[in-house]
């Protein structure tokens, strides 16, 4: 009688422990999945970019008016903007933002280190991006509208795309080149989020802002 007595509890404590393993296996696994699952915000975040990308460049026509309007182009230079800034998937307020600081739309501009037209471009800069495009270099078409626009919205495109579409790192190095950019960044210990920002980069995205927001509410 005790033996089968002890073999009863000794059955019941095996099927209790067996249930208990199984609750803290299902436990587990519940901890993994909610670990391992991360809700996609950069993704989301991501694609929202480019979907309104995509919808402030649907309207060419509206947007071409609306940068004649604050840059004092014609409507065939602004519509040129929007069609580079399309082909090249970059948006045309940063585009804006970074001729605004540059020269504040005075295609005549001129620095005192020798930078020329709408976005101060230097020879050493300018030469390159002109070759690669195929163009010839000529310094003053610097002073062309057109011309400079190309070179310009070509470079921040290919700096965009340098930098992995980081803004503050492409937008820094437009302004101090890429060199200059690497010994700002070392320079730059205090901003732990990203050494790249800059004033320059700052300015810039503040106008850029202001005329996306302007835009939307026309």
């Amino acid at each position: 009688m005790k033996c089968e007595k002890y073999l009863t509890i000794l059955l019941v404590i095996c099927m209790l422990s067996y249930y208990m393993m199984i609750d803290l296996t299902m436990a587990a696994e519940t901890r993994d999945m909610s670990q391992s699952y991360v809700e996609p915000e950069n993704l989301f975040i991501r694609e929202s970019l480019v979907s309104n990308l995509k919808h402030t460049l649907a309207n060419e026509k509206k947007l071409a008016e609306y940068t004649q309007q604050i840059t004092g182009f014609s409507y065939d230079d602004s519509l040129f903007i929007i069609k580079e800034c399309k082909e090249k998937e970059l948006d045309p307020f940063i585009v804006l933002g970074v001729i605004k600081r540059e020269s504040d739309f005075n295609p005549y501009a001129k620095g005192k280190a020798g930078e020329r037209g709408l976005g101060q471009l230097m020879e050493n800069t300018a030469r390159p991006v002109a070759e690669n495009l195929g163009y010839v270099y000529d310094p003053d078409k610097l002073f062309d509208v057109r011309y400079n626009l190309k070179l310009t919205i070509a470079q921040i495109s290919y700096l965009y795309s340098l930098y992995n579409k980081d803004i503050h790192k492409a937008l820094t190095a437009y302004n101090r080149g890429q060199q200059g950019l690497v010994n700002y960044m070392e320079r730059n210990t205090s901003n732990n989020s990203n050494p790249a920002e800059s004033d320059y980069s700052h300015k810039v995205l503040i106008f850029a802002t202001e005329y996306k927001e302007l835009f939307n509410e026309t």
